[in-house]
């Protein structure tokens, strides 16, 4: 039995790497399956506890997540787990553009890497009326990432869901006319961003539901910090959803299952049981986790070094960018993780830069660009013709620095031209002090009067009228007409008139 094509899968996927998945923070954080099929005996509500942090309280408060499930489907597992992130996967495909998703179950399968067979068609049935019959109770329990604050919150996962069971007919899939419908608040969650990526090959990759659910935990709280301390029953129970009746050494020896595969295939630092278990009281553990260091930013490898051009050096000379800064953003945009670590090592960091804002430029003016072009410009950016009205953040940059230099020029200009017009009052002076000093009294009397006839009439008038003041009034204008008769009257060149010439 096969439901539609791979057609349309195939074309949502062409720009979209199946590795840029995403997964929702509060379900990364309080996972609503268990990790096992325990619940499978009849069991229908679970509740998770533990406290949080209030701000405007400014103390810890309970916060508590009751499940529960429908008579006939009960709570979801482990593999339910799987079906709902592959329809969070579907819904990104449409940009969250809308609460209801159509799809086919042969989408899901192929997403998840299932084979197409009934056994896992019916599979997927279940696991979806098994989220549609799932309520959820929240006190403190759901963060709502628009108001910033964790609320109390009862909904469930879908509000409608129709799953098409149309045989294959005559060797022809039927039209895919399955659909589901997210309840709002959680599909509120998903447009207000309140997502991570995910590594979904990676994800698909683990065989552990303890690995799945540690990863996608981990993978959040490795966003802040490096390492991740926390109590033993506290991830076993409420974060992981270990069996409630499982002592501590049990709770070490299923978690170890899922960590010792996290280390062989993902970034989590090796520890032995010893040092990742360490007793912190009286029947208390706590469980410590670290992220592997990356790969040095500067060990860059033989065929990467080849490609080092002079466009690639220029960045070393502008403001230092963090390349993991780089990788987180491009990362938010789409590109998986193992990509964008690449191209944050191999290409230049400016690039990289002025590209994703590009890719924004375009989104943000409703000419939406996936990840697949992000990556073809970053690695090929003379393919890609930037459009009128785009300046990217180094090109303003870059106009301001030339702005601001040709200011600068212009000021060291006037200040030189400044500097030697002094100079050359300063030379004037001296050479005038020297000729005057070196006459008698008698003769100063003499070169006083013919300066006075020979000056211009406003100088003269000036003169006449201070004269009989006295005082630094007249003082000036008399070294006014003195200076002017010395200057006609002597043709000299001041070592600031040289100056001048060598400029």
């Amino acid at each position: 039995m096969k439901e539609n094509s791979s057609e349309t899968l195939e074309q949502k996927h062409q720009n979209q790497p199946l590795d840029s998945a995403v997964d929702e923070l509060n379900l990364a954080e309080f996972p609503l399956a268990a990790i096992s099929d325990r619940f499978l005996d009849g069991t229908k509500t679970v509740v998770l506890e533990d406290t949080v942090f209030d701000r405007e309280q400014n103390k810890y408060l309970p916060r508590r997540l009751t499940l529960s499930g429908s008579d006939r489907y009960g709570l979801p597992t482990s593999k339910d787990d799987d079906v709902l992130l592959a329809c969070i996967q579907l819904s990104r495909l449409n940009d969250f553009a809308t609460r209801e998703v159509t799809f086919s179950r042969y989408e899901i399968l192929r997403l998840l890497g299932w084979a197409d067979e009934s056994r896992n068609y019916e599979r997927v049935a279940t696991s979806l009326r098994r989220w549609k019959g799932l309520s959820i109770f929240s006190d403190r329990a759901f963060y709502d990432h628009e108001q910033k604050s964790w609320v109390n919150r009862d909904f469930g996962v879908f509000d409608n869901l129709v799953i098409y069971r149309r045989e294959v007919i005559q060797g022809k899939a039927a039209p895919g006319c399955s659909r589901f419908v997210w309840n709002e608040v959680i599909f509120r969650s998903f447009q207000s961003g309140y997502l991570k990526q995910l590594d979904w090959n990676l994800y698909c990759r683990l065989t552990s539901p303890v690995a799945k659910r540690l990863y996608r935990f981990l993978d959040k709280r490795f966003y802040h910090s490096s390492r991740v301390e926390i109590d033993l029953l506290e991830l076993g129970l409420r974060k992981v959803r270990l069996a409630a009746n499982y002592n501590n050494a049990q709770m070490k020896r299923s978690l170890l299952k899922g960590i010792e595969e996290l280390e062989h295939v993902w970034e989590l630092k090796p520890r032995l049981p010893e040092e990742r278990f360490q007793k912190s009281g009286s029947g208390k553990w706590l469980v410590i986790f670290e992220r592997r260091a990356k790969r040095s930013r500067t060990a860059i490898s033989p065929s990467v070094t080849s490609a080092i051009t002079a466009e690639s050096i220029a960045p070393l000379i502008q403001p230092a960018i963090n390349p993991q800064n780089l990788e987180r953003e491009l990362v938010k945009r789409g590109i998986g993780p193992a990509s964008a670590e690449e191209l944050s090592l191999s290409q230049p960091s400016n690039r990289i830069s002025e590209m994703l804002e590009l890719y924004d430029w375009y989104n943000n003016r409703g000419q939406p660009r996936g990840p697949g072009f992000l990556i073809q410009s970053i690695r090929n950016p003379s393919a890609i013709a930037l459009p009128p009205g785009f300046e990217s953040s180094i090109q303003r940059q870059e106009r301001q620095q030339a702005k601001e230099a040709q200011k600068q020029a212009e000021s060291n200009v006037r200040t030189k031209r400044e500097r030697l017009a002094l100079r050359k009052q300063n030379s004037r002076q001296r050479a005038f002090m020297a000729f005057w000093e070196a006459m008698s009294p008698s003769e100063q009397e003499v070169f006083e009067t013919e300066a006075l006839e020979a000056t211009d009439t406003m100088k003269k008038r000036l003169y006449l009228e201070a004269s009989g003041k006295g005082g630094r009034a007249f003082e000036i204008y008399r070294q006014m007409v003195l200076k002017d008769q010395f200057e006609r009257t002597h043709e000299i060149e001041t070592e600031c008139s040289l100056l001048f010439r060598a400029d």
